[in-house]
């Protein structure tokens, strides 16, 4: 598909283009649909809320509906519909209510509809001017919607295909770069003694390119991998174990480095343990990496907050100046060159992605040469 495809207007189909009429009392229903359609908007009658539903399930620009004909069990089914539907949706709905002066009762009627959530009271006698401009504006605000529907799906599936590239790439780039530093090795084994110091130079810089590739090819897998998470909230886990496995794969940097570390008690959390696992040795290792000349000191606790479980990973290392906090997390986002500190500037963004599919965050609190926190939420 072509970009011009991609940019294209979609559209909808007539069902989602319709007005729902619900007024089962009197002439109403016959004389809205004949307004309407003396407008070109196509109108379907509905003669009871569960009616209305089942339309509502099919699709439909919005609903004109008699306050009358709305029972608080009708007005409970058509919430529960409207909560399952997606951010982007917004159904308008056009109440008729009765004519005269607000008491006790019509404010009460008027709590129990505010439910619906986009609506907008007509009193009785409504003009038919009145009606066709109220669905007239209804049609255009859901057209509306459709164009952001439209544009979301369009990202993900671009998105989409881009992630299935970057790991297509990644995963066939693999065997040709390991296969360059395997022969790099042969070359300097068995011709090393015939060529001369530039020789030698220039095949070291071959496999230490190769060895760095390696490390960039995998981890762009891992950041695509974090992109396929699911949004379905596992059983929960004891972070604890995550952890452990972490501090088990970073055992040779923490004991070059002679780290002191630390955690408090960790709860059982929902996140599958090698995505909880691969925030921990990112943030430690980082830790590690970007460490002063001092005793280095890292430290995990959490707290639960407001529905989500707040981690911190607090270090004593180099820090963070202001203007980089938020810099760190983009892909491929480095401070220092890779003589000083060898890396690939994805790890922070594969910590922010995996944060992210778990409906939480990542952030850092740091001042230059006074060490960081780094700060992540998961669901409690």
């Amino acid at each position: 598909m072509n970009n011009q495809a991609l940019l294209e207007p979609a559209t909808p189909p007539a069902t989602e283009e319709r007005i729902l009429i619900l007024a089962p009392r009197g002439r109403d229903a016959s004389l809205i649909a004949g307004t309407l359609a003396e407008d070109r908007i196509a109108a379907a009658i509905c003669p009871d809320a569960a009616a209305l539903v089942g339309h509502l399930e099919e699709g439909a620009a919005g609903a004109i509906v008699a306050e009358e004909a709305l029972t608080q069990q009708g007005v409970n089914d058509i919430a529960h519909f409207l909560a399952s539907q997606p951010p982007w949706s917004d159904l308008p709905f056009v109440v008729l209510t009765s004519s005269g002066r607000a008491n006790p009762a019509t404010e009460k009627k008027a709590q129990e509809l505010a439910v619906l959530g986009n609506i907008t009271f007509l009193e009785r006698p409504a003009r038919p001017d009145t009606v066709r401009t109220s669905m007239r504006a209804a049609l255009r605000a859901r057209l509306r919607q459709y164009e952001m529907r439209r544009r979301q799906e369009t990202l993900t599936r671009v998105n989409a295909d881009l992630e299935q590239f970057a790991w297509s790439a990644s995963h066939d780039l693999q065997e040709p770069i390991r296969n360059v530093a395997i022969y790099s090795d042969m070359l300097s084994m068995r011709y090393g003694g015939v060529l001369d110091d530039s020789g030698i130079e220039f095949l070291s810089n071959v496999k230490a390119a190769a060895l760095r590739m390696q490390t960039l090819v995998s981890d762009l897998l891992s950041y695509t991998q974090a992109a396929s998470i699911t949004e379905e909230a596992p059983e929960p886990g004891e972070a604890e174990a995550a952890l452990l496995a972490a501090l088990a794969n970073l055992t040779a940097a923490i004991n070059r480095s002679g780290a002191s570390i630390t955690y408090d008690p960790l709860p059982a959390v929902r996140v599958r343990e090698v995505h909880l696992q691969q925030i921990f040795q990112n943030l430690i290792g980082n830790a590690i990496k970007y460490r002063r000349d001092e005793a280095l000191r890292i430290h995990v606790s959490v707290e639960q907050k407001d529905g989500y479980w707040l981690f911190s990973v607090k270090d004593n290392g180099i820090g963070i100046a202001q203007e980089y906090q938020e810099q760190i997390f983009g892909l491929f986002k480095r401070l220092h060159t890779h003589r000083k500190f060898p890396g690939t500037g994805i790890g922070l963004a594969i910590c922010q992605r995996i944060a992210e599919r778990y409906r939480g965050r990542i952030w850092v609190e740091s001042e230059l040469g006074k060490g960081s926190v780094f700060f992540f939420t998961v669901p409690a």
